[in-house]
Formats: structure tokens, sequence, C-alpha cells
């Protein structure tokens, strides 16, 4: 049986690294417009990995990507990139995995996932069905959380 935190490692360290010197950008949080896009983005190069690698696509989930968007302002806010505590306030998985990173676009963020071990295997794995990205801009960093779901 899988770990149900397998993505609780050294999330985001390969994003800071990749990033750290090339952070430009206002602070003005992303605009509901905006953040949709940037989280579509984000979705969209999760399935073209996925499918690359002959994987089902995932799905967009509402309830994940409430929660997502939720974590990304709380990090935004606090300044550090830092796993979700308590997935029991998920709603119906049977494995559950996370990604945290930050940088200046989607395209930087996206790069160092999947350059990332731990990153890229959340990613590519199998036996997600749903998935919620959310995103948030402050101190011209693109915040941004992806929840991955096996349901029940």
């Amino acid at each position: 049986m899988r770990s149900l935190l397998r993505s609780a490692l050294v999330a985001g360290l390969a994003v800071l690294a990749l990033t750290a010197g090339s952070l430009v950008g206002s602070s003005a949080p992303v605009s509901a417009t905006t953040r949709g896009q940037l989280e579509r983005e984000f979705v969209h190069k999760i399935n073209h990995a996925r499918h690359n690698h002959g994987l089902r696509l995932v799905k967009r989930r509402v309830s994940l990507t409430r929660y997502a968007r939720h974590h990304s302002v709380k990090m935004a806010e606090a300044g550090y990139l830092y796993h979700t505590s308590n997935f029991g306030v998920i709603c119906c998985w049977r494995s559950i995995g996370e990604n945290v990173g930050y940088g200046p676009t989607v395209d930087s963020v996206n790069y160092a996932f999947m350059h990332s071990p731990d990153h890229r295997a959340n990613i590519l794995d199998r036996d997600w069905h749903g998935v919620g990205v959310g995103v948030y801009r402050s101190g011209g960093r693109i915040w941004v959380t992806e929840i991955f779901r096996q349901p029940w």
C-alpha cells in the first residue's frame, strides 16, 4: 500500500533553487480571471505530461481546486512553502498527493516540478483521477498548490 503522504517530502526546494534568482513582478493578487487561466495552464501541463507517458488525464475537481487556492494564499501570506497538515478536510479519497511551489511563471514552476523526482512522481502517478490546482500571486511570485486524488 502506498504511503498516504508520499509527497510530503522536501517539496518546493527544486522550485526555490531554480527560480530564486529570477523573481520579479508585482505583489498584487492574481485576479479571478487570471488565476483561473494560470490554474488551467498548470492542469494542461500536468495532463500533457501524463498523456506523453500513456496515462489517463486527470480531471479538475472544484473541491480540490478550492482547497488548493486556500492553501496557496496561506503559504503566500506566511511567506514560505509548507504542505497541508490535515488532508482529512478533503473529501473522499483513497490516496492523495500534493505538490507545492512558487516561482515567477507557470513554466518555471512546472519545469521545477518535472525535474524534481518527488514532484514528477506525483504528476505521473497512474492512480490519480482528479486534481485541484490553486494559484496566488504575491511578492512577484506565483504560489501554487497541486492536489491529486484517487477517490474511494
